[in-house]
């Protein structure tokens, strides 16, 4: 939702944190219910890793109590001596889009929804889309279960979408047969009435498709995308995109680095323990936030401290959880004290029309469907969330509209 050009990805990609100094940030997962048939979600596509061991004990992690201060509430001008922040010299290269990146874009974009031709000439084969009805029954009382029938589904062969065998038993088969599938259900499938049981899928392969070896213009139009009607306008949109992409990206290294040089010039001579508390508490939750969403969409059950230290092992780092949210929240404070010190010097003041046109913003932008009102949603937040959150966009802006930027020697 908002540029992290100060925050900095140290749990892990999949989640957006705090952005700058603010705690509205949002993160999207994705969930699409398979058919009864199908496998559990896999720990794999939810950013947590299970293979990796945790510690069996792992000290919860307490913020209950935690007495806390916004940058407001502190006399930020006495606690950070400033360096250098007008004029700095930051070093950052722009990134030209070739066309072997727009082919590589579309070839991507083709990959993942490629187009589908019917195909009447022969059987089943791998990467094949074979639409079906299907009837799962328990093979010994030959009894219905419940969420093992459809009819129409369009299965892509080789997804891994159903059990073990199901999709390797349809190849060969031709449009306009049945055949009954033989299968046993994982030891561990998430329902208790499937698990282990022996079972037989009577399958119908009412048709089949196999994608288009390359797009074409019927393909590139059938997208949507306003004024495509061909590949070659296609691959228009697509550079045009990627270059904007390029653009934002050079815009977020800049200000980053503008952003950090300004800070490591910088001096905080003290950091109020309840200032601290407070983007300790921020990144707790958002990290729990996040979590409530895996566990929403995947089932996935996981405590906080185990999902840090799971990122702390993926990236080969050692130590307690609480010790490594300890060390974000520590960078945190003493970044924002560092813009809010700024904002003071140059009169940079953000009033309540200005947070409340943000707010109006976003909510008619990301939340409108999730609130009955924006009044509903104001109840969620603190304002001085959003306040730090403009103040520091509004300080970044002005360090790089005062620095020199120059590419790599």
């Amino acid at each position: 939702m908002k540029k992290n050009y100060l925050f900095y990805g140290v749990l892990a990609a999949t989640v957006t944190f705090v952005t700058a100094c603010g705690s509205n940030a949002t993160t999207e997962t994705d969930s699409q219910p398979v058919a009864g048939a199908s496998t559990e979600a896999s720990a794999e596509d939810t950013a947590v890793n299970t293979d990796n061991e945790l510690t069996p004990e792992l000290e919860k992690i307490d913020i209950e109590g935690l007495e806390t201060k916004s940058l407001l509430d502190v006399d930020v001008d006495s606690l950070v001596k400033l360096g250098d922040y007008k004029g700095i010299t930051v070093e950052a290269k722009k990134t030209e889009v070739t066309d072997q990146d727009v082919e590589d874009a579309l070839n991507s974009t083709y990959s993942a929804n490629p187009e589908m031709l019917e195909v009447t000439d022969r059987a089943i084969e791998e990467g094949d889309t074979a639409n079906i009805d299907y009837e799962g029954k328990y093979a010994d009382t030959k009894e219905a279960f419940q969420g093992g029938t459809a009819q129409g589904y369009d299965l892509a062969i080789g997804s891994g979408q159903f059990i073990d065998g199901f999709e390797d038993g349809l190849i060969g088969v031709k449009k306009g047969e049945t055949v009954d599938l033989n299968l046993t259900f994982p030891e561990n499938y998430g329902s208790a009435d499937l698990a282990g049981k022996d079972v037989i899928f009577t399958v119908t392969v009412n048709s089949i498709k196999a994608p288009a070896q390359e797009p074409s213009d019927d393909w590139a139009k059938g997208l949507g995308i306003d004024g495509v009607t061909n590949l070659e306008e296609l691959k228009a949109h697509m550079k045009e995109d990627l270059e904007n992409e390029a653009e934002e990206s050079y815009n977020d290294e800049v200000r980053n680095a503008a952003v950090e040089i300004v800070v490591g010039n910088a001096t905080v001579e003290e950091l109020p323990e309840e200032l601290y508390n407070r983007y300790f508490v921020m990144i707790y939750k958002s990290v729990e936030s996040y979590i409530q969403q895996l566990q929403a969409a995947y089932g996935v059950q996981v405590s906080v401290e185990e999902y840090v230290q799971n990122i702390m092992q993926s990236n080969g780092l050692s130590g307690e959880p609480k010790d490594y949210l300890s060390d974000i929240a520590d960078q945190q404070s003493k970044r924002c004290l560092v813009l809010q010190t700024i904002a003071n010097k140059e009169g940079i003041e953000i009033t309540d029309d200005v947070i409340n046109e943000y707010v109006q913003k976003d909510y008619d932008t990301y939340f409108y469907q999730a609130y009955e009102s924006i009044d509903a949603y104001k109840e969620t937040f603190d304002p001085e969330d959003y306040r730090e959150q403009i103040m520091a966009d509004k300080v970044a802006d002005f360090i790089v509209e005062n620095a020199q930027v120059v590419e790599p020697q």
